[in-house]
C-alpha cells in the first residue's frame, strides 16, 4: 500500500549571493517561514510534494531547468521577479510582508497547476499575518512543580533573528513570577533537539535533549 505524502515544509533560497546570501535570508525570514509551517494545513496532498523550495531572483544558471515535478518529494519554484537586493535593504516589517506574499503566491501558483484547492494555503498565510508574523508556543518540556504552586513554561518564540526559548514561571492563575531568555537566534531544529523533555530534580527543572541528557535547567527554589 502506497503512503500519501503531504506538504510539510516550505523553504526559500537565493539564486545569487552564495552562502552569505543564504545566511542573510535565513536570519531575516526564518521566523515567517517557521510560523507558516505551524499553520500549514494538515494532510494536504500537494501532488506528492512534502517540501517546496522557492528560489528568489533571476535564473543565473541558464542551463538549469526548474521542474514542476517533485524529485524525492521535493519540488522547486523560481520567483524570478523577486527583488532580493531590494528586500535585503527593506525594514523588517516590509521584509515580513513581502516574503510571505512571495511564498503564498508560489504555493497558490503550484496548487493551480496541480488542480488542488489553494484556499487552505491562503488561510495558512493569513494566519501568519493575523499572528503578526511572530509565534509563541509552549514546548512539551514544560512542567508543573509537584507542589502545584507554579509551572515552568518553556516558550518557543519565532521572531526576527531565528528561534528563541523563554523560561516563564507562572502561578496556577497565570501570574508571571519570572521570565528568562534561555536561547536566542537559534535554528528551529536545534531547539527541537535540545528541548525535548523535562524532569524535576528537587527544586530545579532539568531540560532534556533528544539523547536524554540535560541541556538546560531552571532553578525554582525561590517559588517554594
Amino acid at each position: 500500500m502506497e503512503l500519501t505524502v503531504y506538504l510539510r515544509d516550505v523553504m526559500v533560497l537565493p539564486t545569487e549571493h552564495g552562502r552569505e546570501g543564504i545566511g542573510r535570508l535565513r536570519a531575516a525570514s526564518d521566523h515567517v517561514l517557521n510560523t507558516l509551517r505551524h499553520y500549514l494545513p494538515k494532510k494536504y496532498d500537494f501532488n506528492g510534494m512534502w517540501r517546496l523550495v522557492i528560489y528568489l531572483g533571476p535564473n543565473t544558471d541558464g542551463k538549469r531547468l526548474w521542474s514542476p515535478e517533485a524529485t524525492g518529494g521535493v519540488g522547486e519554484f523560481l520567483a524570478e521577479s523577486f527583488d532580493l537586493d531590494g528586500w535585503f535593504d527593506a525594514p523588517q516589517d516590509e521584509q515580513d510582508v513581502r516574503i510571505l506574499q512571495c511564498v503564498q503566491d508560489a504555493l497558490v501558483d503550484r496548487a493551480a497547476e496541480f488542480g488542488t484547492d489553494a484556499e487552505p494555503l491562503r488561510t495558512a498565510a493569513q494566519s501568519v499575518r493575523d499572528a503578526g508574523y511572530r509565534l509563541d508556543t509552549e514546548l512539551p518540556c514544560s512542567r508543573t512543580h509537584p507542589s502545584r504552586k507554579f509551572r515552568v513554561r518553556l516558550i518557543r518564540r519565532f521572531a526576527p533573528g531565528g528561534t528563541f526559548v523563554i523560561a516563564r514561571v507562572t502561578t496556577p492563575k497565570g501570574e508571571v513570577l519570572y521570565e528568562e531568555e534561555l536561547l536566542a537566534g537559534e535554528w528551529v531544529v536545534t531547539v527541537g533537539d535540545d528541548y525535548r523533555g523535562g524532569r524535576w530534580n528537587g527544586d530545579t527543572l532539568e531540560i532534556l535533549g533528544v539523547s536524554g541528557k540535560m541541556t538546560a535547567s531552571v532553578p525554582c527554589v525561590r517559588y517554594l
